[in-house]
């Protein structure tokens, strides 16, 4: 009898020992789950379902720009002198004809009384000799004075008058010239900016102010050589002036036909461009139309952004599934989708 109880006792701690190895080995599962992919239990949220097709995407391109004056403006003197004033400053309104700058030209002063002494001389001149050429004419008449000492004294009375014009002409051009001393605005426009100071040394050619005309600003972009194809003058193109909050459509006006051999790029310009504020210089961008390409474009509605990542809900075998996608430009409520998404799959939209 008790080797019986042994012989139990001993089976019962051997089964008990290898259920307990079993258990380590993890091939005893007592209400667990095996590892592996289990189908969803949950129903599918609710939500309309859109069918993801190709479409045409407008293509656009962007390039830097900047606000330009094509009717920019140097104003140099034409005589050289010292700057003694000046009537405007950076950012002043002028009109055409008004003073900008005064020089003081004490050798021009000279030249014209020097020209005037001359022209009085030279009219004093032709007074003697018109009297005497006078009295020859009578003289001639009566027969007291032979013809050639008449044409003498007549070709002594013409050079007379051709002095007396030449010291005139030289009165007006030293005049003239005289006259250049007060520096003028050649049209009307605002003072972008004053490049002399009182008391400054300038020649002709020296630039002592840049004007340019207010309503006369266009934008200037360059554009890569490999979109000339793609670019027409009339089309219609994005003017974007972020310091002024200002988007809006204008004409593309010019196209240059040279490109930069450095940068393999090309010039293009707007036509006229009229908003408030506008000063040449300001950093802008342009939005060119490349014409339509084929692509997705998708309902941002249906975008979901967690963190970095950029989620959409897509129907795969009847459930509804998280798929991480790649998103380009937005088109208007639409957004395009570059990678994550093929046509002909079920998107499900909130």
């Amino acid at each position: 009898m008790k080797l019986a109880k042994r012989t139990w006792g001993l089976i019962s701690l051997v089964l008990a020992s290898l259920l307990f190895m079993l258990w380590l080995a993890d091939l005893l599962h007592f209400d667990k789950i095996a590892p592996g992919h289990q189908p969803l239990t949950a129903a599918p949220p609710k939500g309309r379902e859109l069918v993801v097709r190709e479409q045409e995407i407008p293509q656009e391109l962007t390039v830097l720009a900047q606000v330009m004056s094509p009717s920019l403006t140097l104003v140099a003197p034409q005589v050289s002198g010292r700057v003694t004033r000046l009537y405007a400053e950076a950012g002043s309104r002028v009109a055409k004809g008004a003073p900008l700058a005064e020089l003081s030209a004490r050798e021009l002063q000279m030249k014209v009384s020097q020209a005037r002494a001359g022209a009085a001389q030279a009219q004093a001149h032709l007074a003697q000799v018109g009297a005497d050429y006078r009295r020859y004419q009578r003289l001639l008449k009566e027969g007291a004075v032979s013809p050639r000492e008449f044409e003498a004294l007549e070709a002594k009375y013409k050079a007379a008058q051709a002095q007396v014009a030449q010291a005139q002409a030289q009165v007006q051009e030293t005049a003239t010239l005289a006259g250049y001393t007060q520096v003028t605005a050649p049209r009307d426009g605002v003072v972008a900016e004053r490049r002399a100071a009182i008391g400054d040394m300038v020649q002709p050619g020296h630039p002592l102010f840049t004007l340019y005309d207010p309503r006369d600003l266009k934008v200037e972009g360059e554009v890569n050589d490999a979109y000339r194809p793609c670019l027409a003058t009339g089309m219609q193109v994005e003017v974007t002036i972020p310091a002024l909050n200002y988007t809006g459509k204008t004409t593309l006006a010019e196209i240059f036909p040279l490109s930069a051999s450095q940068s393999r790029t090309f010039k293009v310009r707007t036509e006229r461009l009229k908003v408030p504020g506008l000063i040449p210089g300001m950093f802008a961008r342009l939005t060119l139309s490349l014409g339509p390409v084929r692509g997705l474009l998708i309902p941002k509605a249906a975008v979901r952004e967690i963190g970095q990542l950029t989620l959409v809900e897509v129907m795969v075998e009847g459930r509804s599934t998280s798929r991480m996608v790649q998103l380009g430009r937005q088109v208007g409520d639409q957004v395009e989708v570059l990678s994550g998404l093929q046509a002909g799959e079920r998107l499900v939209l909130p």
